[in-house]
C-alpha cells in the first residue's frame, strides 16, 4: 500500500470515529494506518487512552503501545506490556514474537518463544517468520492445536497424559477442553472451560468454545452471541471469530478492510521484520569489534606507537622512563 492510500483510508477511518469513537474496527484500523506512517507518538497516545477507556481488553490496543514503548527503546515497559498481553491471548502469536525479541535485545534466550510464534501464526506469516528467525516449530503445540488430532476421541488420553508433566500449560489445557467438546462431552468441557475462566476471562477460545456450547448445545443462541461479540471485542483477528455477529453493515464492512489489511499488508510482522534484521546487523558489528579488538591487543603495540609513546616520554621529561622504554624497546627482535 502506497503512502497516499494510507493517508486517504486513515483520513476516511478519522471521519467515521468523529461519530463512533468507541467502534473497536476502526480504532484499530487507525492505529494500524497512524503505525504504516510511522507516527509512533500518535500511536502511543491513542493507545495508552483507548486502553484506559475500554472495558473489555483489546489485545491490538495493548499490542500497539508495547510497540511504541519498544520503538522508543523502553524495553521494560514493553516487555511488561507484552506479558500482559499474552495474559489475555495465551494464543496471539504477536506477543510471543515481541516477548522474543525483548529476550533477544537483552542477550536472553529467545528460541523457544520464537518456536511458539511459528507454530501459533497464521498460514500468510508463518514462512515469514521462519526464514526470519530460523526457528522451528514448537512441536508439542502444533500437535496439541492439531484439528485432525482435536477430532480424534482417543487424544484426549494423550492430552491427560501431557497434562501430567504439562500443568501449566494453559493452552493444552483448553485443547483437551476442546476435545472433550467435540466428543460430545459437553458437561466435562464446560466445567473445565468455565475453570480456566477464571484465570482467564478473556482468553478468545475459551469465550469461542462456551459460545459454541450455548449455541449448539444447550440451544442459548442469544448467551451464544454475547460470547462471540466478546471475542471481537477482545481480539477481532483470531481464528476464533464468528461471523456474522454484528447486524450493523458499516461495522462488518470495517471488520472487513481490518482482515484484509492484515492479509495483504502483515503491517505488524512487517514491522518486527525490520527491527530484527537491524538487531542482528547490530550484533554482528559489534562482534566483529569486539574480534578487532582482540587481535589488536594479541598483536600489541605497533613500532609507530612505540616511537611516539617514547617521544611523549621525552616530552613529558620523564627520561629514566624514557630511557628505560627504549631500552626494552631495542631487546625486542
Amino acid at each position: 500500500m502506497r503512502e497516499h492510500e494510507i493517508y486517504d483510508r486513515l483520513s476516511i477511518v478519522e471521519e467515521k470515529l468523529n461519530i463512533r469513537p468507541s467502534s473497536i474496527f476502526l480504532n484499530i484500523l487507525s492505529l494500524t494506518y497512524n503505525f504504516l506512517l510511522n507516527k509512533f507518538d500518535i500511536v502511543e497516545k491513542r493507545a495508552e487512552t483507548l486502553s484506559m477507556d475500554t472495558k473489555t481488553p483489546n489485545v491490538f490496543y495493548e499490542l500497539f503501545r508495547g510497540i511504541a514503548y519498544l520503538n522508543r527503546g523502553a524495553l521494560l515497559d514493553a516487555n511488561i506490556v507484552f506479558k500482559y498481553v499474552l495474559n489475555i491471548d495465551p494464543e496471539l502469536h504477536y506477543g510471543y514474537m515481541f516477548k522474543g525479541y525483548v529476550n533477544m535485545a537483552e542477550g536472553k534466550n529467545a528460541q523457544e518463544l520464537f518456536e511458539k510464534t511459528v507454530a501459533l501464526a497464521p498460514a500468510n506469516e508463518k514462512e515469514t517468520i521462519l526464514h526470519l528467525t530460523n526457528a522451528k516449530e514448537d512441536e508439542k503445540l502444533k500437535i496439541i492445536l492439531s484439528e485432525e488430532n482435536l477430532d480424534r476421541r482417543e487424544f484426549i488420553d494423550i492430552l491427560k497424559e501431557l497434562q501430567k508433566t504439562n500443568k501449566d500449560s494453559i493452552i493444552l489445557k483448553t485443547s483437551l477442553a476442546e476435545a472433550y467438546f467435540r466428543a460430545q462431552e459437553t458437561e466435562k468441557a464446560q466445567t473445565l472451560l468455565q475453570e480456566i475462566l477464571i484465570t482467564y476471562p478473556d482468553y478468545p477460545r475459551i469465550l469461542y468454545l462456551l459460545g459454541r456450547i450455548y449455541d449448539e448445545r444447550l440451544n442459548n443462541p442469544t448467551k451464544a452471541n454475547e460470547f462471540y461479540r466478546k471475542v471481537l471485542e477482545i481480539n477481532p483477528l483470531c481464528r476464533y471469530r464468528m461471523l456474522p455477529i454484528e447486524e450493523n453493515e458499516s461495522a462488518l464492512n470495517e471488520l472487513n478492510e481490518l482482515i484484509l489489511l492484515y492479509k495483504t499488508e502483515s503491517p505488524i510482522l512487517r514491522y518486527f521484520e525490520h527491527i530484527y534484521k537491524r538487531a542482528k546487523e547490530e550484533k554482528t558489528e559489534e562482534k566483529s569489534k569486539k574480534t578487532e579488538t582482540v587481535e589488536t591487543e594479541m598483536k600489541g603495540p605497533s613500532v609507530t606507537s612505540d616511537i611516539e609513546y617514547g617521544k611523549n616520554l621525552l616530552r613529558e621529561k620523564k627520561y629514566k622512563e624514557a630511557l628505560e622504554f627504549f631500552l626494552q624497546r631495542m631487546k625486542k627482535p
